[in-house]
């Protein structure tokens, strides 16, 4: 118990030191106002433990947790701007429970043999998600080949968990045993640890705000107990020279990018937060995308085909793409129809014509 304790009291220091110095660094205007929500004072949250335990099912995770979508969309819907901002400021505690009942239950067994259906029930029985962050599940009996198994039925794992599917059956395809894997905008850390727990020898870098960042080092370093996690501290007193390093997450805030090595990166992911950016902040990872990554390297892009953020139309299909990709995959997403699902391959190909066929393979948003 006390080792446990001095682990966790060291796990903290580590996520405040990593937090407080990415604040100090953070350029200007490289929030955008759709992100710009969370508590002044976040940096209280590091002194109460017990509010990550349960971070899954409180408003910390607003905005990164689809289960507390009824909560977040009253910010879109009642036109509240300070909403999350204001639910974080208060204080901290369950906001989401689970709801028994016969309704509820049939539809999460339809969802679930859906996502199944486009899956496999073997990835789902070994990849849904653990108790770590108290998430609010339904545990629902099934059966293959002739053994019974639990699965932790969770809204937004079932996401994860459909999303991963698709990119790993393509990072599989790909002969690295060892990729170094980008995440831009990972939430909490789900599908970073899905991707983990299939390629167990990938470094896994994590590109996103420093409030998440925290919300990630937490997250994996509990379900991969004994992990090797480097944060920002690291970076700064290494410089570039950690990338070559061992670890498995090294987790950073976004602005970092820009100092991946050229040609360094085996697989890139973004699911649903570049459609949630400014054009200048669109145009700062593409950039960083389209010189770091490998050739033969793939980048996983999952984003809604039009989305309004402040006063700019976010439009998929005038993404700052150059023409030197490839289409492995191309479909709208059967559980959110708004979504494309785009699984692009790295080419050294000055003759193609991605960009034109991008009008053409985008529906007009």
């Amino acid at each position: 118990m006390k080792n446990r304790t001095k682990k966790n009291d060291k796990l903290f220091a580590s996520m405040r030191e990593n937090y407080l110095l990415a604040q100090e660094h953070l350029p200007d205007g490289f929030k955008s106002k759709h992100w710009d929500v969370f508590d002044r004072e976040f940096v209280r949250f590091f002194d109460n433990h017990d509010v990550w335990e349960r971070m899954l099912r409180n408003q910390l995770t607003l905005g990164l947790n689809d289960n507390l979508a009824e909560i977040s969309n009253r910010r879109f819907l009642d036109k509240k701007d300070n909403l999350w901002q204001d639910l974080r400021r208060g204080k901290i505690k369950d906001v989401i429970f689970e709801k028994h009942d016969d309704k509820r239950f049939q539809q999460e067994i339809n969802h679930l043999k859906a996502i199944v259906a486009h899956t496999d029930l073997k990835y789902v029985i070994e990849n849904c998600l653990t108790d770590v962050g108290s998430p609010v599940i339904t545990r629902i009996k099934v059966a293959l080949k002739g053994s019974n198994h639990i699965i932790n039925y969770n809204i937004h794992d079932m996401s994860d968990l459909y999303h991963s599917w698709l990119i790993l059956e393509k990072l599989n395809q790909q002969k690295s045993h060892n990729p170094i894997i980008c995440e831009i905008g990972g939430g909490y850390g789900g599908l970073a640890s899905k991707i983990k727990s299939n390629i167990k020898g990938a470094k896994i870098m994590m590109f996103d705000l420093p409030e998440v960042n925290a919300y990630q080092t937490f997250y994996l370093s509990k379900v991969f107990d004994g992990a090797v996690i480097k944060g920002y501290k690291e970076f700064s007193e290494q410089g570039i020279c950690i990338f070559e390093k061992d670890f498995d997450f090294l987790i950073l805030p976004g602005w970092v990018i820009n100092q991946l090595p050229r040609a360094s990166v085996d697989h890139f992911i973004n699911i649903r937060s570049m459609m949630e950016m400014n054009k200048e902040n669109l145009e700062f990872y593409f950039r960083a995308i389209q010189t770091s990554i490998r050739i033969d390297g793939t980048f996983s892009c999952f984003n809604r085909y039009s989305k309004l953020v402040g006063e700019f139309k976010n439009r998929l299909k005038l993404y700052p793409f150059d023409n030197d990709w490839q289409v492995l995959l191309s479909k709208p997403s059967v559980f959110q129809p708004h979504i494309h699902q785009f699984i692009l391959q790295r080419k050294n190909n000055s003759h193609s014509n991605f960009r034109q066929n991008l009008q053409s393979i985008i529906k007009d948003s």
